[in-house]
């Protein structure tokens, strides 16, 4: 059973439909903790879901740590439907969401155990999307046994949030790390989680199906290597906050980019 995302492309869900996840992540009580794991439509799809939020009017907070914040797919996403909620532009629909990136691994817990339970208050963004928290995980610099209680206070934070009523989602692809001693990352992230869902893709084709946090070992033979993602071409990199701090996208934007939307 597959359905057309209203986002336009070509992806396909499969056990469970998009639109379905989408409703079931936003709807009441507020405060969920939800994982989207697998190909790199992860990403897409998580945007495609930010985007029905911001369209609403709703503030949302996105903390990048894999430099997959898409400016020009949510300005897209709002030229194509901002009509049916009462004429909404480019520029309203970015005014909404707060963007920071991480870079390592204490810049990531930095940012969510100490800067965003209070943010998120004071902006009054009830929804937060975090982008390949794993990712700056994976780090050989940072020691292992500092990583995992790195992870354990992560996690307590992000508890924390959910008792306050802050839904959030995560999002991380396939990537694993360079060394096996920290396949165990990924697993212990998502047994935090209230629901963990597998995306896989093939011939244009995304499925999200339930998963375990237990069986989160990516089948991908991608390793994490220093600097991975980090130069992508074809993703927006310009707005500044790398350091942690929690701002709005610039309000203007071009009108499109090299390649088209």
């Amino acid at each position: 059973m597959g359905q057309r995302g209203e986002d336009g492309g070509s992806a396909r869900s499969g056990t469970i439909p998009y639109t379905a996840l989408v409703q079931q992540f936003n709807e009441a009580p507020p405060g969920k903790l939800y994982m989207l794991h697998g190909s790199p439509a992860v990403f897409r799809l998580s945007l495609s879901a930010a985007a029905h939020v911001l369209l609403q009017g709703i503030p949302l907070t996105l903390v990048d740590g894999t430099n997959r914040f898409d400016l020009y797919y949510l300005a897209e996403f709002a030229r194509r439907f901002g009509m049916r909620y009462g004429g909404v532009t480019p520029e309203e629909l970015l005014q909404r969401i707060f963007v920071s990136r991480a870079f390592t691994c204490y810049q990531m817990e930095a940012l969510i155990t100490n800067r965003l339970p209070a943010f998120v208050q004071r902006s009054g963004s009830p929804i937060v999307v975090i982008f390949g928290l794993v990712d700056t995980f994976y780090d050989e610099q940072a020691p292992l046994f500092e990583v995992r209680g790195s992870l354990r206070r992560v996690l307590v934070s992000l508890d924390a949030l959910k008792r306050d009523g802050i839904s959030v989602l995560l999002a991380s692809d396939n990537c694993m790390p360079a060394t096996p001693d920290r396949n165990g990352l990924l697993p212990m992230i998502a047994a935090g989680m209230d629901r963990v869902f597998r995306v896989t893709e093939a011939e244009s084709q995304v499925r999200i199906e339930p998963a375990q946090a237990a069986g989160l070992r990516p089948p991908a033979v991608q390793r994490k290597e220093k600097g991975d993602g980090k130069n992508r071409s074809d993703i927006h990199d310009g707005h500044p906050a790398g350091d942690g701090k929690l701002d709005k996208v610039p309000a203007r934007i071009a009108q499109g980019r090299p390649g088209g939307v």
